[in-house]
């Protein structure tokens, strides 16, 4: 009992073939019933999310803090040192001074933000001097200024 396919001549010319299958699929109705699922999911995710029964804690902008001032360290082509603490105070001190003065600073905040500013015109070993300097003393989040662009 072994079937064999028929073949192309045994068909007569312009004879249709009605009883054999189609083998490719049409993928465009797939792809429409995928494409308003995922609307109809993007839109009601953030609907099931916020029906999440939660009681929230209220708190007031007070009791947050204003965030602190950063450090600004900065030098001139001429050598000088300055740190700005914040409040308009700014200290001049020589290179010998610095290190004492960051690591004072950093045992009182020692997650302080660090901006150094230095002259267009300084070497680049001062800038890395002073980098390392602001690491020493224990400051961890320091970064470098700059002017924008116009």
């Amino acid at each position: 009992m072994s079937m064999s396919a028929p073949t192309s001549s045994s068909h007569a010319e312009g004879e249709d073939d009605l009883g054999e299958a189609i083998a490719s699929i049409n993928v465009t109705p797939l792809v429409d019933v995928m494409l308003v699922l995922l609307i109809i999911f993007m839109v009601t995710a953030p609907l099931m999310l916020s029906q999440v029964p939660v009681t929230l804690p209220k708190a007031a902008l007070q009791e947050m803090g204003k965030p602190r001032d950063p450090l600004i360290v900065s030098f001139d082509l001429n050598g000088n040192y300055y740190i700005d603490t914040g409040g308009g105070h700014v200290d001049q001190m020589t290179i010998d001074q610095l290190p004492a003065r960051l690591h004072e600073i950093a045992q009182a905040e020692p997650d302080n933000l660090v901006y150094i500013r230095a002259d267009k015109g300084a070497v680049f070993d001062k800038v890395r001097d002073l980098l390392k300097m602001a690491a020493q003393a224990g400051f961890y989040k320091v970064s470098l200024m700059s002017q924008a662009q116009p």
